[in-house]
C-alpha cells in the first residue's frame, strides 16, 4: 500500500483504539517509538494503545498531512488530539503537530520515530509548569544523547 495510504490507515486505527490493526502497519521486525511512552514492538503495539493511549486520553482526532516516500523512509506531518482522562486533565482538551518519520521495509513500517510539539498539548491539558519544565527537560536530554547531536554538543 502506498506511504500516505499505510500512516493514514496506522493513525486512523490507533486513534479509534483499534491495535490490532495498527499493528498490522507494522513488519514483523517493527517497533512504534512513541514520544511519551518509549519504545513498543509489533506484538506490543495492541497493548501501547489499550493500555496507556485509551487509557490515558479519549475522542482521539489524529490527522496525516502532505505523506511523501522514496520507498525506504516516510514522512507525514500531522495534528492529533484528545481529551485528557489523567487525573487533573479531565474533560481538557490537548492538541499537538508533529512529524511522523518511518523506516519502511516490504512496504510497512520498520520504525515509526515522531518529532512531536509536546508543550502545547500538554499546556491544554493544564499540566503545571514544574511538570511541563521535568517533560521538556526530558526530552532535551534525549535530543543532545543522540548519535547526531555529537558534533552540536562540542559546538562544531
Amino acid at each position: 500500500m502506498p506511504f500516505g495510504e499505510l500512516i493514514t490507515t496506522m493513525a486512523a486505527a490507533i486513534a479509534r483504539g483499534d491495535g490490532a490493526a495498527a499493528a498490522a502497519c507494522f513488519h514483523a521486525d517493527g517497533v512504534y517509538h512513541d514520544v511519551f511512552y518509549g519504545a513498543f514492538p509489533r506484538a506490543e503495539i495492541p497493548r501501547m494503545v489499550s493500555d496507556y493511549f485509551h487509557r490515558d486520553a479519549t475522542n482521539f482526532i489524529w490527522d496525516m498531512h502532505d505523506p511523501v516516500s522514496d520507498g525506504h523512509i516516510g514522512y507525514a506531518r500531522y495534528v492529533f488530539s484528545y481529551d485528557g482522562r489523567l487525573p487533573g486533565s479531565e474533560g481538557r482538551r490537548a492538541l499537538f503537530e508533529g512529524v511522523s518519520i518511518c523506516t519502511l521495509r516490504d512496504d510497512l513500517i520498520l520504525a515509526y520515530h515522531e518529532v512531536a510539539n509536546t508543550a502545547t498539548g500538554l499546556l491544554g491539558l493544564g499540566f503545571p509548569a514544574a511538570r511541563l519544565e521535568r517533560i521538556v527537560a526530558r526530552q532535551a536530554e534525549a535530543l543532545a544523547a543522540r548519535d547526531e547531536a555529537a558534533h552540536h554538543r562540542a559546538g562544531g
